[in-house]
């Protein structure tokens, strides 16, 4: 997180008015009216404003203090300055959203966290994130990434989240050439 405490005003002006309505369009498609959602890592807030903004109850998740104070000014929504490890709620979200914001935990933390969310959710509950696409695990520019594929998300997921749709995706952002992994999922329990 010491890469988003220094970098947040630069982080927030490089992310905050990316166009991620093709991603908001297929997650949506599968919520009810005012649905609750959860956005992991939310950042600046630009996709809890979106869900709220659409109608639905969006409450954000954000480590760093800088992100999560702006999130809360922009957004208007209630953020928790925390990581999604320190919750326990259980059968709480219609949905959890979490793009490109999982990336940074290391695989044994990330399995653990989808048990996590995956408990945070509702009976089919809706579930997306997003990783960046291939097979590295390691610091990269500062930062620590794990890279996924289809198949090495698969080892990871419980059970009862089953897979709804993958697709890869180019960067929305301009001087990135990278490619993304998304993921939509549904939770059976």
């Amino acid at each position: 997180m010491d890469y988003y405490n220094t970098n947040a005003n630069s982080f927030i002006e490089n992310t905050l008015n990316l166009d991620l309505s093709d991603l908001y369009e297929k997650f949506t498609e599968h919520l009810k009216d005012n649905s609750k959602i959860l956005d992991i890592g939310c950042g600046p807030g630009r996709d809890l404003k979106f869900f709220k903004n659409s109608g639905h109850n969006a409450i954000g998740v954000e480590p760093c203090r800088e992100l999560a104070e702006f999130a809360r000014n922009y957004s208007n929504c209630t953020v928790l300055r925390c990581s999604i490890q320190e919750f326990d709620d259980i059968d709480v979200y219609d949905a959890v959203w979490a793009c490109a914001s999982l990336l940074h935990l290391n695989t044994k933390e990330l399995k653990e966290t989808f048990l996590i969310i995956k408990n945070l959710l509702k009976s089919e509950g809706t579930f997306y994130c997003s990783f960046k696409y291939g097979e590295f695990e390691g610091e990269r520019s500062g930062r620590f990434f794990n890279d996924q594929t289809l198949s090495s998300l698969e080892d990871l997921l419980p059970s009862d989240l089953k897979i709804l749709e993958s697709w890869i995706t180019d960067d929305v952002r301009e001087s990135s050439d990278e490619k993304w992994i998304n993921i939509l999922l549904k939770n059976i329990k």
